[in-house]
């Protein structure tokens, strides 16, 4: 397109693709060991009690700022409002993956969507 004898075409191009690689380079794929899953666990308090109390006290701590991200160091990276947003599915897999012993798979990807799923 040109307007006023300038090329606009390139600059319209140019910044979304920009602005979307920005978005990209910090998404990928996250695996949390069974062992770490158990730690978070033993850290936060709450190995022997039942469920529904470990996941809300596990939510309450992914939502208290800095207070996870020494454990997982991914969520540095993550925006507090989507981190918020997703912290009572990510409790309920770090619970259920310390009980079965397995891992837990964080998927971020763009637009800082995050997906949880126990592996």
């Amino acid at each position: 397109m040109c307007i006023g004898g300038k090329d606009n075409y390139n600059q319209d191009a140019v910044y979304p693709f920009d602005s979307y690689m920005d978005d990209l380079k910090d998404s990928g794929c996250y695996y949390l060991p069974p062992e770490i899953c158990k730690d978070i666990i033993i850290t936060s308090g709450v190995s022997g009690v039942q469920t529904p109390l470990a996941i809300k006290k596990i939510r309450k701590k992914l939502n208290k700022e800095g207070a996870i991200e020494e454990d997982i160091p991914v969520f540095r990276i993550i925006n507090r409002d989507v981190l918020s947003a997703y912290a009572g599915v990510l409790a309920e897999s770090l619970v259920a993956a310390a009980e079965i012993g397995k891992g837990v798979e964080i998927i971020i990807g763009y637009p800082k969507a995050l997906v949880i799923k126990v592996s």
